[in-house]
This record gives C-alpha cells, structure tokens and sequence, in this order.
C-alpha cells in the first residue's frame, strides 16, 4: 500500500508557483478577470496622468514667473522712457537760452557800466534816463521770459566756494570776507529745471592781507 503511494506520488511531481497561480486563475470567472486587468489599466493611466499633470503644472509656473518678470521689465521701461521724454520736453531750449545768456550779461553790463544821473550833463539827462529806463525794461523782460522756462541764478557773491556751482578765476585778499568765501562775482551762473547750465564765475577771498592780520594783532 504504501508502494503505491509512493507511486503515485512520483507520477504527480509537485507543482511550481506559477503553475497553481494559473490554475487558480481559472477558477476564477473571466469577467472578474477581466475586470481586474481593467483596473490595474486605469491605475497605471491615472499614475501617467499625474505625471504629465505636474509637469504641466510646472511649466506653468515657469511661464507664469516668467511673464510676471517680462511685465515687471516693461513697467519699468515705460516709466525710464515717460521721465526721458519729459526731461527732454522739460530742456528742450536748453541750447537755445545758453546762447541767450551772453546776451543777458551784455544789457547786465550795459546797466552796470552806464554813467549815474548826476553824472552827465542836464541837457541830455533826460534821453540818458529814458535809454536806462528802456534798457532796464528789455533786460527785466528777457529775465522773466526766461525764468519761466525754468531759468534761476545761482548766488555766489558773499556765499562760500562751492566747485560743483562755481568756477574759480582768480583769488584775491579780502578784508571783507574771510578765506573760501567768494567776494566777487564775474558773470553769474544758472540753473535750468534744477540742473546746472552754466557755473558762476568768480574771485575767491583768500582772507585778510598780512598787513591787516598783523594789525589786528596789535
């Protein structure tokens, strides 16, 4: 009896894995089969469809990050233009009132350099008066046309030296003003919209002569 056991046994060698899986299988019905492979199908597409969704959401993001620094760059472009073209409107006769300044400093010299009243003759005191009148008009009208269109003198006489509005010709003693302090003013300097157009030419004081600081020592 147990021969035969052993028998049949030998004639039904053990069976692998696989191969019981596989009967397994075919007990079980074709439509859960089926059914399962369907759904390991759509496990696996889902799990594509993640994938590709992230990367698209990171592309988006790129592009997003960089449309906003693209719009960011061009704001700023629009505002360094709108202040160029306003600073070009704002000096456009810049060259123009330069040229005119040497005329202002002629009716300026003119003025200065005209005798006094008292100085002149009666006979021709009155011409002489009606002419200072006029040039003084035309001198005044001029310096208003231009300080409208953004024209403004820099002082200089009696204020301390300063390189970036005033150009130094000369230096000179001074028992009025102390050293660095401008005491003469050869042609006055200007401004146009809060930017310098021409330097103030000037003599700088060097303070009092060596004759004078002695005596103030006695």
């Amino acid at each position: 009896m147990s021969e035969e056991k052993k028998l049949s046994k030998e004639s039904h060698p053990k069976k692998g894995k696989a191969e019981e899986k596989k009967e397994k299988s075919q007990d079980v019905p074709l439509e859960v089969v089926q059914r399962v492979e369907e759904e390991e199908k759509e496990e696996t597409q889902i799990e594509l469809l993640k994938e590709r969704l992230a990367k698209s959401e990171e592309q988006a993001k790129e592009l997003e990050d960089r449309l906003l620094r693209l719009a960011a760059e061009f704001d700023n472009y629009k505002k360094r233009m709108a202040k160029e073209f306003g600073y070009l409107v704002k000096n456009a006769n810049e060259n123009l009132i330069l040229q005119l300044l040497d005329t202002l400093d002629n009716f300026q010299r003119a003025l200065d350099s005209a005798p006094a009243k008292g100085g002149i003759s009666n006979k021709t005191s009155d011409d002489y008066e009606s002419f200072h009148k006029g040039v003084e008009l035309i001198y005044n009208h001029m310096k208003e046309i231009l300080t409208k269109e953004g024209l403004k003198e820099i002082e200089a006489l009696g204020k301390p030296f300063d390189p970036n509005f005033h150009e130094a010709v000369t230096q000179a003693e001074s028992d009025k003003y102390d050293e660095g302090i401008i005491k003469d003013e050869i042609s006055k300097g200007y401004m146009l919209n809060d930017r310098l157009l021409r330097a103030s030419k000037v003599v700088v004081s060097k303070g009092k002569s060596k004759e004078e600081k002695e005596k103030n020592k006695e």
